[in-house]
């Protein structure tokens, strides 16, 4: 007798469970009760005025509606849809009970530009993905000038990232018609030829001395794409 009490009470618990659950699913994903009255956007930067997304425009891309049951908005969807967009770094979704939904965006930086076909120039980061056309690129960003390869950009990148945080500052543009001729062209009408992307930590060694001599004050031109025999005039 007790035992059968013991498996009608489990019975019961577990009808109970299923029934609150399947009432809280209605409430949350089909009543009116619990809908989305407010979409907050943030980190939509103009991206040094070159991007024209707006928090308007975030909100009809993600596609959730107002007075939508928040239960239902789908955030790997909404996700899925915004970074898609070339200047958005990375999107997270939250939905704030009982009624809120906040997506916050992480754009990219304008760190890099490269010459356009038909005039201009694309902007992007120091990854090498571009996101956007200008006629004038924003001051202190260094333009790129190479050839269409995805390769060749890629590594005059790589090698742009290995200088000196006090070298990149001062780079104006970078000549790279080829994987072995890559010029840094700096302020004050300094140029640095690197050469190809070999022996890059030796390269940077032998910048550093070749900088930091004072003999070399006045040098407007630093040859070490043979680090071993480098040459200045």
């Amino acid at each position: 007798m007790k035992q059968l009490n013991q498996m009608n009470r489990k019975k019961t618990y577990i009808v109970a469970t299923i029934i609150l659950v399947s009432l809280l699913a209605y409430l949350l994903g089909w009543s009116g009760l619990m809908t989305v009255d407010q979409i907050k956007v943030s980190g939509v930067s103009k991206i040094q005025k070159v991007s024209t997304l707006t928090a308007k425009k975030v909100i009809k891309l993600s596609g959730i509606k107002i007075g939508q049951p928040i239960a239902r908005v789908n955030a790997s969807s909404v996700k899925r849809k915004l970074l898609a967009l070339p200047q958005v770094l990375d999107v997270n979704v939250n939905r704030q009970l009982p009624s809120s939904v906040l997506i916050e965006l992480k754009m990219r930086k304008v760190e890099i530009a490269v010459t356009a076909s038909g005039g201009g120039f694309l902007v992007g980061d120091a990854s090498g993905v571009t996101f956007a056309k200008v006629k004038k690129v924003p001051r202190g960003v260094p333009i790129i000038k190479t050839s269409t390869s995805k390769f060749l950009l890629s590594q005059t990148l790589q090698v742009f990232q290995t200088l000196p945080t006090k070298i990149q500052n001062r780079v104006i543009s970078i000549d790279a018609k080829t994987r072995d001729s890559i010029t840094f062209n700096l302020t004050r009408g300094v140029q640095i030829i690197w050469g190809g992307s070999e022996e890059q930590g030796l390269k940077i060694e032998v910048l550093n001395q070749l900088l930091a001599d004072p003999n070399n004050k006045n040098v407007k031109n630093f040859d070490i794409s043979s680090p071993l025999a480098p040459t200045v005039r």
